[in-house]
């Protein structure tokens, strides 16, 4: 479970904040507790703070800073939000093992003024480090060590969005491995459908406001606190379950939140009318709204950067140049954990977006699956960034009967070229889209049924055979006129993905795979070949050799595709 320790002022630290009257003042400090309370490395740390007051809007009446001091004398500036039922909360993520200490300020109208100090023991744990972008290897993401001496792990981004909605102020159900007629799928919760797709693979979230999804503020003036709640809840969920987090701040910005597509066109053309605007996208000369744009940036960082990755700035929406650069910079300077930020439209030719993150929706031949992510792969790559593409999935309709096969060479070529995909999940059935008539060139999501999540399940078993030095190589397959193949290659391992691009009814044979060993093998030196069927994960061929530049293998007959690995030897346990 995500280790969250709340200290939970007034009982700890803050219940000091009684104010006599609109112009008092009110300026106490707080005891240190006699036992200062453990925290987990990378768990969350929470200060709860009750002013004992209300206040008209409490979303903007509070300022609240802590700065937290680690055993290196280091400090961090976090800023404190409303969280809801006149609480006001600071999260924090410590990083290094000791004794921290921190102190905190809250001012407010009319003089309102509290503040104190307390601190906490952070303590070895298993949990997730932050991510960062591999520094010998710009398209590749790992979770470094806990010391320099420790060897980086890989992280491959496979992820998942679906719709989110809420019942009632908390979190709705999601249906599940629908077939065609709509009774057919099994609703289960949230936190079930994450553990559900976090044990099959998945291991990324993209959650975006306006999105298929509730909404954060009714306006940039008016907050959402059951909405906000609800967040809480799943991205404790997704982290919990595996998950890293892919965050929309503003979805799609300015667009009015409602199910009719006839009243959200209405009330466009009503804001048209009446000069309506609630956002600076296209004019980030207008400095009244970029900076309550600002603010609510601000406020979802200090709510959910303890949760998050991975920021995005926009969906699917179009910025001037100069928001979309002063709005990454105000990010990355209020955001203390330097999280990467991305946006859609993707503009990855700027200097303050960190990842390009495409969107792509197409129903290709199954036969050239492969092809086309390394095509896009090539194009996506070119400004040196990583990519992880926000949004894929099919044309037409949702599913089709090689909708999974083709999701499966996506998935497995992906890696080997070096990207991230983020599947847009519509599974309640297998006509799920487009009121069930298959349309030719829409964007239609894709079906993630137990088929696809055992494919996704078998490579990302396959994900961690490999290391976070493993690049891209060349690799060949003789006779080549059937069969394209994609290789990785580091000191522990090479490894190559083979695809068979010809009728696939009928099974290719008689194929030798030229494949170099693992970078600073001697010749001579006993490897263990493998390999495996994409499919199912089952083996298709172990055998022992020595290395030779390059090894020839001679691989098994196969219809579809093939992944294999060269590595030394593991040593008996």
């Amino acid at each position: 479970m995500l280790n969250t320790f709340r200290a939970l002022l007034p009982a700890m630290v803050l219940g000091i904040g009684a104010c006599t009257g609109d112009s008092a003042t009110v300026e106490e400090a707080a005891g240190i507790a006699s036992h200062p309370p453990t925290v987990p490395q990378f768990g969350v740390f929470e200060i709860a703070i009750n002013p004992h007051r209300q206040f008209a809007d409490p979303f903007f009446a509070l300022s609240i800073r802590a700065f937290f001091t680690s055993p290196a004398a280091v400090s961090h500036s976090v800023a404190g939000f409303y969280y809801g039922g006149g609480v006001w909360k600071v999260r924090f993520v410590p990083d290094r093992l000791g004794q921290w200490s921190f102190t905190y300020e809250v001012t407010g109208p009319h003089g309102f003024r509290m503040g104190g100090a307390d601190g906490f023991v952070c303590e070895p744990s298993a949990l997730p480090r932050p991510l960062r972008v591999n520094p010998d290897n710009p398209f590749r993401w790992v979770v470094p060590g806990a010391s320099a001496a420790e060897t980086p792990r890989p992280y491959f981004p496979l992820g998942l969005q679906d719709c989110v909605r809420l019942r009632d102020g908390s979190l709705g159900t999601l249906p599940v491995d629908g077939e065609f007629d709509r009774g057919s799928s099994r609703s289960v919760s949230t936190d079930d459908y994450l553990a559900l797709f976090g044990a099959a693979g998945f291991n990324l979230l993209r959650f975006s406001q306006k999105n298929c999804s509730f909404v954060l503020y009714d306006d940039l003036d008016n907050f959402r606190e059951a909405e906000s709640l609800a967040t809480d809840t799943l991205l404790e969920q997704a982290r919990a379950r595996g998950f890293r987090v892919f965050f929309g701040l503003f979805g799609y910005h300015g667009e009015w939140a409602h199910d009719s597509h006839i009243l959200r066109a209405l009330r466009r053309r009503l804001d048209y009318w009446i000069g309506f605007r609630e956002e600076a996208l296209l004019d980030p000369g207008d400095v009244k709204t970029v900076e309550k744009e600002k603010r609510f940036a601000s406020y979802a960082i200090a709510r959910w950067g303890a949760y998050v990755d991975f920021w995005e700035l926009l969906n699917e929406r179009t910025a001037a140049t100069e928001w979309v650069g002063g709005m990454a910079r105000h990010v990355r300077q209020v955001d203390s954990y330097r999280h990467p930020i991305a946006t859609s439209w993707q503009r990855p030719e700027l200097p303050d977006i960190d990842i390009n993150s495409p969107h792509w929706y197409e129903s290709e031949s199954e036969h050239e699956s492969d092809l086309r992510v390394a095509d896009q792969a090539a194009r996506w790559k070119a400004f040196g960034k990583p990519v992880i593409v926000g949004e894929q999935g099919n044309q037409g309709m949702n599913w089709d009967p090689l909708s999974a096969r083709r999701m499966r060479i996506r998935a497995w070529t992906a890696l080997f070229e070096e990207i991230g995909l983020i599947f847009w999940n519509t599974s309640w059935s297998k006509r799920g889209m487009n009121r069930g008539v298959v349309r030719p060139g829409n964007p239609s999501n894709i079906y993630l049924g137990p088929e696809e999540r055992n494919y996704v399940r078998v490579l990302a078993e396959f994900g961690q055979r490999l290391d976070a030095g493993a690049r891209r190589t060349a690799v060949a397959v003789s006779p080549a006129d059937a069969v394209r193949a994609y290789g990785l290659r580091s000191e522990s391992i090479s490894a190559a993905y083979i695809v068979h691009v010809r009728n696939r009814d009928r099974p290719v044979d008689d194929l030798v795979l030229v494949i170099d060993p693992p970078l600073g093998v001697e010749p001579g030196t006993p490897l263990q070949a493998d390999c495996i069927d994409p499919a199912s994960g089952r083996p298709a061929l172990s055998s022992r050799l020595k290395a030779i530049v390059p090894i020839r293998l001679s691989v098994p007959a196969f219809a579809v595709d093939l992944a294999c690995t060269v590595k030394r030897p593991q040593p008996p346990e």
